[in-house]
């Protein structure tokens, strides 16, 4: 079977459907579209005296939000400058296992990221294949390092270029990809020894999917919020709604690399008239196989694979990437002990941040709540028994390569059971909580808009006149690592914890470089006057001018790089969108017993006759003047054209009814 071929199993035939009905081509009709039952009652209710254009509204909040996020982010970008001794320093440090990219400063992360991209593109044909350049790559990594949130102890680019990392260490183990030492010799190319689909589940991987890989490890996690898709579900928030609670966070690091690579001109590979479709799909399958509620079916796919089940080309090359990328993400576990404590530390300080987001809103507590040690040895090792080594011990049967990091992990976990029984047999420290303090719950305001809670979003714009459930303040968060013992703080640290953006930007300044992640900012909240912009911490504007040279823009009415808004202005933008797409709701509402070419419903055919026609108006041998309605578009919604919107759903929806008069001419 091709590349280009799909299972059979995605062109069933669908049964026939009772009281079927036109599926508008607009943004309701998506909607429908995406329902199962196929009865449709129009895209703005189930009757005519109900008005709901809920997922409407979602929809265009998240084409706006992500391309906003996108256009913000991005500028030009100049790699810096790095001595012949700082390069060959950082080419060794990721052909170890023991690669620490937290200790690393700001432009080093950066530079790492180019380094493994830069010996990707020295396979021959590489860049003849996919149709990209290497100067295309430096920009485009530095815009996704943009959208990273600083803010996050684990979800970051540090842990991004940790995962490519290790997937460049899963394939030059496996000889499918050149070590970085090639290198040290200009212009110097490579070509892999192992012949294309020779039998080896490995080899089904060509230039497109290595690259696939590449770039979906850099960017499987952009834009990451810092809290779970469990909690996104738990808290109805407006990705989750948008995506059914099925993989939300997943499906959102998608559509912001897709816009990310398309601002940089990467669309070439993605729209390819041969191979774009399989392109795309691979990166999204590759992606959305980090959703850890996937993790059981995903299992029984590749042990069917590996036991001989006879799939297509493409089914093979997806299974494979969804497994070097499984296991590049939580390839923490089995890094030497003194990387994977590090990295253990991080996941539980974002837990536990989460789990005092979770006490705020009043919601079930999702995570682990206590960063004690116990607990955390207890968490690595129920997670190592439970995910990390049945995933390693069975990729290990597809690729015998990568069994000295299942050996790795084996050792880690009687490691960590090692640490448990020293902790229970030492009092003092097993009751030693964690010196860290987690986030205030008002700093994952700076996250995606569609990944926030509605009820957090409305309390924030409102006057809080009694001290919040988190009455203590928090402080600038430190954590302390057995892992590195460098804590200076970061010049490149971006204003965390300012709740006027979505997305850190990376500060201009770089003075200062640190080997630990920087802190964030306490805000401090009072019983009077916690509402003003001049109590805020983070609202003075000579605190951001060196961090923002760009010019203010909004991302669904609240400002990415400006200072923060009045209270009731945040998301004055998207309200007038809604309103705009209720007034085409009321101006379209389809009664269920009308009857035109339009629309129909059976239920109002069934056992009545049609109406009769109205009659016709008496004729006129004078000019007569009437009053039309006509409705006019809204400028430039979601950039449309020509009353279209751009995002391939139909007529732009109205936002104003005007009355103007037309004149009649004699019959």
């Amino acid at each position: 079977m091709s590349l280009g071929t799909m299972d059979s199993h995605h062109f069933l035939p669908v049964p026939p459907r009772q009281h079927l009905r036109r599926r508008s081509a607009d943004v309701g009709g998506l909607h429908l579209a995406m329902e199962n039952t196929g009865h449709g009652q129009g895209w703005v209710g189930d009757s005519g005296d109900v008005l709901s254009t809920k997922f409407a509204e979602l929809l265009v909040d998240m084409y706006t939000s992500t391309l906003h996020a996108v256009n913000e982010q991005g500028s030009d970008f100049i790699p810096p400058e790095l001595s012949r001794e700082t390069r060959s320093r950082l080419i060794e440090s990721m052909e170890t296992w023991d690669f620490e990219p937290h200790k690393l400063p700001e432009e080093e992360r950066l530079a790492c990221t180019l380094i493994l991209f830069e010996a990707l593109f020295r396979i021959e044909g590489m860049e003849e294949a996919i149709g990209v350049s290497m100067e295309q790559i430096t920009p485009f990594v530095y815009h996704l390092r943009r959208i990273y949130r600083f803010e996050n102890s684990y979800h970051n680019f540090e842990h991004a270029l940790d995962v490519l990392q290790a997937v460049y260490s899963y394939l030059r183990a496996a000889g499918m990809v050149p070590p970085l030492s090639l290198l040290y010799t200009p212009g110097r190319k490579w070509a892999c020894s192992r012949q294309f689909d020779s039998g080896a589940l490995i080899t089904s991987l060509g230039l497109h999917e290595l690259f696939v890989l590449y770039v979906a490890a850099i960017g499987h996690d952009v834009g990451h919020p810092g809290f779970t898709n469990t909690f996104m579900k738990n808290a109805s928030t407006p990705l989750s709604e948008v995506y059914d609670g099925k993989s939300a966070l997943e499906q959102m690091h998608s559509q912001l690399l897709l816009r990310v690579m398309r601002y940089h001109g990467l669309g070439v590979v993605l729209d390819h008239p041969k191979t774009g479709f399989c392109v795309r799909r691979l990166l999204w399958e590759t992606i959305l196989a980090t959703d850890m509620s996937v993790h059981e079916l995903f299992m029984k796919n590749l042990e069917g694979v590996i036991n001989g089940q006879v799939v297509s080309l493409f089914s093979r090359q997806s299974i494979i990437c969804q497994t070097l990328m499984k296991c590049a993400d939580i390839s923490n576990p089995s890094r030497p002990y003194h990387v994977a404590k590090h990295w253990a530390s991080a996941l539980m300080e974002e837990w536990t941040s989460q789990a005092l987001y979770e006490k705020f809103l009043d919601l079930p507590t999702t995570v682990q709540s206590d960063d004690s040690p116990i607990n955390e040895a207890n968490a690595q090792v129920f997670f190592i028994s439970t995910f990390a080594k049945p995933l390693l011990d069975l990729t290990s049967q597809a690729i015998p390569e990568m069994k000295v990091f299942t050996d790795q992990c084996a050792t880690n976990l009687r490691t960590w059971k090692k640490r448990i029984e020293s902790l229970k047999t030492n009092q003092n420290e097993r009751d030693n909580q964690s010196s860290t303090t987690p986030r205030h719950p008002d700093d994952f305001m700076t996250a995606f808009p569609l990944t926030l809670p509605p009820a957090h979003r409305t309390l924030h714009l409102e006057d809080q006149e009694s001290t919040p459930p988190w009455s203590s303040p928090c402080v600038p968060y430190s954590r302390s690592s057995e892992s590195s013992s460098t804590t200076s703080e970061s010049g490149l640290c971006s204003p965390s914890g300012s709740v006027t953006s979505f997305f850190s930007p990376a500060s201009d300044s770089s003075s200062n470089h640190s080997h630990s992640r920087p802190h964030s900012h306490s805000i401090s909240i009072s019983n009077s006057n916690s509402n003003s912009l001049n109590s805020h911490p983070h609202s003075n504007p000579q605190s951001h001018s060196n961090h923002h040279p760009r010019p203010p823009s909004s991302i669904g009415g609240s400002s990415i790089l400006s200072p923060l808004p009045p209270p009731a202005s945040p998301w004055s933008s998207a309200s007038e969108g809604h309103a705009a797409i209720r007034a085409a709701g009321k101006l379209g509402i389809r009664k269920q017993r009308s009857l035109n070419r339009n629309s129909w419903s059976p239920s109002a055919c069934s056992g009545c006759p049609p109406p009769p026609p109205p009659p016709p108006p008496p004729p006129t041998a004078t000019s007569t003047v009437v009053r039309t309605l006509l409705v006019t578009p809204p400028v430039n919604v979601v950039n449309g054209v020509n009353g279209v919107n751009k995002m391939g759903m139909g007529p732009i929806p109205p936002s104003r009814i005007v009355v103007r008069p037309i004149l009649l001419r004699e019959a």
